[in-house]
């Protein structure tokens, strides 16, 4: 997870064009040692591929400056970027000083208005003193000093959906921000400026320098936050008991936020007796269409598996995965990737592989665990050109059939309206699930920032229901969880709340013994319950969820189980002399 540090901020109030405005970033690369790279001196730098240290990470230099004695060198590989928390509200400006040499290829720079999927502009410069600007599907040319330092000056102001661009002290052009680089339509979004050793000849490398890099904020833009209180959850519980705790989710922002919980377990002893394997897809068997890169590439493609659609599946292990391919690539490699708000996330897994025509069975050489997270497979991809390795079916694709990252690079993307199909990739799981005891009301939703609730419905705080339950557990073990809690917040997308359950050496029907008997079990239709006076009587699933509860003044009662699906639950049957629970088997 990666937040703004800006290590070297300067705060001013100026009176600019009639406004206050603050600078909110500056940076004039003194302050660093020559020789060292850029991201990894100050984090509110970033690259590409959020690698710091490596190629794409700008090299701070002494051999040229603005402002003596140091500035940032773009050359090589480097894909510098500068981030900023997808605003689209707010008025900014970017300033910096650029110096490009007559003896290098030229040089580049892109502002995005989503990182790796739309660019706001590109801005290119040859090494004779012309470049050009392309923008709305135009190109608008410049000129600008070689061998000499020159000012660089971006305006955008989102509240207007304007944007201007001027070099060297003369504007270039002015348009409505929303523009994409090759298209008049896009998104009114700031996300990051993109420092990138590109010419106006992509073939050749771009070569330039880049001195007091200054951000300043004209008006604020709206910006929500998330706040989770406490810090970590902790119950104790009789066997087959259950509780529900209260967490607080808070938005102190400007702007709305969408959050979503998500409930993981730490199994240290996975239960791997087969229970009969799952078959997990969205594709079908009929190919529709084949899809690769021009020129080739590597990538990956991947499906996902959404927590919800697991519940019966937590504890179980990923043992095969099946890909449909071709023999034309020779490079394979199964992927387990992490959890993010939305799509996939890092790479937890790896296995190599050599590809066959058709389908590719990849067993793992150790089984994947099922932790209740977001389940993402897929496999990455060294495609030769010409090649069209990725198989879809004929089926409209959904928000975790389709996703694929960019050539050569780790931002991935989804919905593709080119191929708008399920990838043919299968995961098979076995294994014996356990009982997933945290269940989250509301696990996802929208947080109102206080200043909406004067004109808007809604909340700028929702009180989560955590219920824990015990369920199938013994005396005196202990038991923990985490609450992954994503949200839009770009300052704090994730935030990780441990769940502590304990339980104690005295089950609920151990308070109070009292004769209850069930039957049949297994049952099929019905279920019929003896005891005396029988108050109350609620069935649970494995899940914790209450899928009956009713209330009698009887000794003998019979309730309904044609309805609930085949499985195993919790009957919890209180009587004028207490309260037992049981497990029944529905069929």
């Amino acid at each position: 997870m990666k937040k703004f540090l800006l290590t070297s901020v300067l705060l001013f109030v100026a009176c600019a064009l009639g406004m206050a405005q603050t600078v909110v970033f500056s940076d004039n690369f003194d302050s660093y040692a020559a020789g060292s790279y850029m991201a990894q001196s100050n984090s509110a730098w970033t690259t590409w591929n959020n690698a710091p240290g490596t190629a794409e990470d700008g090299v701070i230099t002494n051999s040229l400056s603005a402002s003596a004695p140091n500035s940032l060198y773009i050359s090589g590989s480097t894909d510098q970027m500068y981030t900023f928390g997808n605003y689209n509200t707010g008025h900014y400006t970017f300033a910096f000083n650029m110096y490009v040499p007559s003896t290098g290829n030229g040089a580049y720079f892109n502002i995005q208005h989503s990182i790796g999927q739309i660019w706001a502009f590109g801005c290119y410069f040859n090494n004779n003193g012309t470049g050009y600007l392309t923008v709305g599907d135009i190109q608008y040319n410049f000129t600008y000093p070689s061998n000499a330092w020159f000012p660089v000056m971006l305006d955008v102001n989102m509240d207007q959906d304007e944007a201007s661009l001027s070099i060297n002290n003369t504007e270039v052009n002015s348009w409505p921000f929303h523009y994409s680089e090759n298209y008049t339509e896009g998104s009114n979004m700031l996300a990051a400026i993109n420092l990138y050793a590109g010419s106006p000849d992509n073939n050749l490398g771009g070569t330039y320098y880049v001195d007091d890099f200054v951000v300043t904020e004209v008006t604020a833009a709206l910006v929500g936050h998330f706040v989770v209180s406490p810090d970590s959850l902790q119950a104790t519980l009789a066997p087959n008991d259950s509780c529900t705790l209260n967490l607080i989710c808070n938005n102190p922002g400007t702007d709305y936020i969408q959050y979503r919980i998500v409930p993981t377990y730490d199994i240290p002893n996975p239960d791997m007796t087969s229970t009969g394997g799952t078959m997990l897809r969205y594709c079908h068997d009929t190919i529709l269409t084949r899809w690769g890169y021009i020129g080739g590439a590597q990538y990956d493609i991947a499906i996902g598996f959404p927590s919800d659609s697991i519940q019966s599946h937590i504890g179980k292990t990923l043992q095969t995965v099946s890909i449909m391919l071709t023999d034309e690539i020779t490079n394979a490699k199964l992927r387990v990737y992490g959890m993010t708000r939305r799509g996939p996330g890092e790479v937890l897994y790896e296995q190599p592989f050599v590809p066959v025509n058709g389908w590719n069975n990849v067993t793992l050489t150790t089984p994947y665990l099922l932790d209740g997270s977001d389940l993402w497979v897929g496999v990455w991809i060294d495609q030769p050109d010409s090649v069209w390795p990725v198989f879809c079916d004929t089926y409209a694709n959904n928000a975790y059939s389709d996703w694929f990252t960019g050539a050569n690079n780790s931002h991935w993307y989804s919905g593709s309206t080119m191929y708008p199909h399920n990838h043919m990739i299968v995961a098979f799981v076995d294994g014996t699930p356990i009982n997933p005891w945290v269940k989250v009301t509301p696990n996802s939703g929208v947080i109102l920032p206080p200043e909406y609730l004067s004109w808007s419905t809604g909340e700028d705080s929702v009180t989560v229901a955590v219920t824990l339950n015990s369920f199938g557990m013994g005396g005196g073990e202990n038991h923990t969880a985490k609450l992954h809690c994503y949200s839009t917040a770009y300052d704090n997308p994730e935030e990780v709340v441990p769940v502590y359950l304990n339980i104690t050496g005295v089950s609920v029907n151990e308070y109070n013994e009292i004769e209850v008997a069930l039957y049949p079990n297994p049952a099929t239709n019905f279920l019929q319950i003896n005891s005396e006076q029988i108050l109350r009587v609620e069935v649970y699933n494995l899940s914790g969820q209450k899928v009956f509860d009713n209330t009698y003044n009887d000794s003998h009662v019979v309730i309904p189980t044609d309805g609930m699906a085949p499985s195993t639950y919790i009957v919890r049957v209180t009587t004028t002399g207490g309260q037992t629970t049981k497990k029944v088997v529905v069929r």
